[in-house]
């Protein structure tokens, strides 16, 4: 867009002054190429224009936030509740979304799972920005792509940060062309493999080498035979003849030990002959067929390695940074696949090449969950942590964010210390109430738990001390031993699953068409790109059961108090088994990683029942759930 020298001179200085009131550092440029890897350099993006009509930017009314108390700094990504403003810029795109998908996003069936495409449900996410004017707006962005769609600014949507089929103009590299190049590589390979000369050639091969295999080990087996056979004959013959007519015939014997050895070579010999002419022959098509595979491999990890070098994300200062470096000090030290793809860095990128200030995030799903994963429909959810978490920390370098609010819970819990509630206790156990938001055994960031106030409570007391844990938002009965030998005790029945447990939950709907008492088993496996969250794997998952009762329905409040009885226990299991199509549909309440926050989890366990570890006797201990 072309600007007069005033205009230009007087944007400039306005964005001068931003710089020296440190009011917030970003930069922009003036039109985006028509190749996404076209990514600005900081000199370019100092120039401070913004395009008030930004296709891809939608004005937020006035009324929507004049009164509204927008964020002050920006929301740690990973784990947050979202601003009202986002969830109204949400409310428009779901709108928008509908329609598009009637109208014309008709190759993308939202609601459609199968084992074939995994789920066609979408994530779609929304930022809200300040424009250099004051005004406000959201940009939107939805991950990966949408089927029929190749280019999202069509429709207002955010672009991809390289778009495979675009030459980049900074570079020159084009994908498809480099793609073209494998191909055909693979197409010679593909007519070499399946060339019906080398198809001959490698079955006589074959034919050659079972032949050579044969004869070989009929030479071996009579040069055997023969051996054992003239054993048996020295033995004899030792007896028979005289000491000088027995060393002549030990000779006769060598000599014919000797025959059939050269036999064995030379049907050795023989074979080696005419496997080396069977396989000259093969090799016309096999050094050929080898090099073309080595030299796809070489330009298949060059391809690689030049896309994800395409991938440039920006942050609110200027600098750039390929997929490469940023997962450089990651545990694979690879980008996973699809990283770069996801909604969050498409929206902040977007934002800082059109010079806005991030204000506020939200991200939806929006369709069907995929069959393995748990996604609801219309749920927010936080950005992913495999995919998404090296590139935000690059991105969000400069600006305003907020603290981890997991490790801020820790904090708080720790400075409002109080002692547990105990339920039972005698010299060798006690059981406790574990409150909801406490750790069950110090973490990472949160030393505060259990474990350290049974510890500095009861100094003397030997072992592991507690026996099971609870995750950090569920409350409830907690087993503890204070011996090494009552712990090892309680150990092995909870391995050999003789402990009864019962757990009270609160589940964000009403059973629709279901049974109101029965058996769940999904097996679970952790979700190596969205830790902590679990999965259900039918291969590599380990085998977690769950009993489920309905104990009260609230029809006025849309919800449902059930009681599980898990015969395992895994991480997360009755939250997975709740929240996941596959077992009740349902999201416990409050859960903020596969439902809707709330005020707490609400999931107790509220009952226990074992043998006592010294005196053998049945230990019942129960605690009311607090909802």
């Amino acid at each position: 867009m072309a600007s007069s020298p005033v205009a230009l001179s007087s944007l400039l200085l306005i964005h001068l002054l931003f710089l020296s009131s440190a009011a917030f550092a970003f930069s922009t440029i003036t039109k985006l190429s028509s190749s996404r890897c076209d990514v600005p350099t900081p000199t370019a993006m100092v120039r401070g224009e913004i395009d008030n009509e930004d296709p891809l930017l939608t004005t937020i009314p006035i009324d929507r936030y004049q009164n509204v108390e927008l964020p002050p700094v920006f929301a740690y990504p990973h784990f947050y509740e979202p601003h009202p403003i986002a969830k109204y810029a949400c409310e428009q795109v779901r709108e928008q979304i509908k329609t598009l998908a009637t109208d014309e996003w008709t190759q993308h069936n939202f609601f459609s799972q199968s084992d074939d495409d995994n789920g066609a449900g979408k994530m779609f996410g929304v930022l809200v920005v300040r424009a250099d004017n004051g005004s406000l707006g959201y940009l939107k962005a939805y991950s990966g792509s949408i089927t029929g769609v190749t280019h999202s600014e069509q429709y207002g949507f955010c672009p991809t940060l390289y778009n495979r089929f675009e030459t980049c103009e900074r570079t020159g590299f084009s994908y498809l062309a480099e793609e073209a190049e494998l191909n055909k590589m693979n197409l010679r390979i593909e007519e070499l493999e399946n060339d019906p000369k080398r198809i001959e050639l490698k079955t006589a091969l074959d034919a050659v080498k079972e032949r050579a295999m044969i004869s070989l080990a009929a030479a071996k087996t009579q040069q055997k035979e023969q051996k054992k056979k003239r054993q048996v004959l020295r033995e004899q013959m030792r007896e028979e003849l005289s000491p000088e007519d027995f060393v002549v015939f030990e000779a006769d014997l060598a000599q014919e030990s000797a025959y059939y050895q050269r036999q064995v070579k030379q049907v050795k010999a023989a074979s080696t002959k005419e496997l080396k002419h069977a396989q000259a022959s093969l090799d016309e098509f096999e050094i050929e067929l080898q090099e073309l595979k080595r030299r796809r491999g070489e330009k298949s990890n060059s391809l690689q390695s030049q896309t994800l070098q395409q991938y440039q994300f920006l942050n609110i200062n200027g600098q750039r940074k390929s997929l490469l470096p940023i997962f450089a000090d990651t545990p694979l030290q690879r980008p996973p696949p699809g990283a770069g793809d996801c909604a969050a860095p498409k929206l902040l990128q977007q934002a800082f090449v059109s010079g806005f200030k991030p204000i506020a995030m939200a991200e939806f799903w929006y369709g069907d969950s995929p069959l393995l994963e748990v996604r609801k429909h219309n749920f927010y959810y936080p950005a992913c942590r495999g995919r998404c978490e090296p590139i935000l920390r690059h991105m969000l370098q400069g600006m305003n964010v907020e603290d981890n609010p997991l490790d801020l819970v820790g904090e708080e819990v720790e400075s409002n210390k109080t002692s547990l509630e105990i339920v039972f206790e005698d010299e060798f156990i006690m059981a406790v109430n574990k409150p909801n938001e406490m750790l069950s055994t110090p973490g990472r960031h949160q030393e505060y738990s259990v474990y350290t106030i049974i510890k500095e409570s009861y100094p003397s007391a030997t072992g592991p001390l507690l026996v099971h844990r609870l995750d950090m938002s569920t409350s409830g009965v907690l087993l503890i031993a204070k011996d090494k030998d009552s712990h090892q005790i309680l150990q092995e029945q909870f391995i050999n699953r003789t402990v009864k447990k019962r757990y009270t939950a609160l589940l964000e709907g009403l059973f629709d068409n279901r049974e109101e008492k029965g058996f769940i088993d999904l097996p679970l496996a952790l979700d190596y790109l969205n830790r902590p969250m679990q999965k259900v794997d039918y291969n590599e998952g380990k085998a977690a059961q769950t009993f489920y009762e309905v104990v009260d329905t609230d029809l006025e409040k849309n919800r449902t108090k059930v009681h599980f009885y898990p015969r395992t226990g895994r991480t997360h299991q009755l939250r997975v088994h709740a929240a996941h199509e596959q077992g009740l549909n349902i999201p416990i309440v409050g859960d903020d990683i596969y439902g809707q926050r709330d005020e707490r989890l609400h999931l107790h366990a509220d009952f226990i029942e074992f043998l006592h570890p010294v005196t053998n006797k049945t230990m019942t201990f129960s605690v009311k759930a607090p909802f």
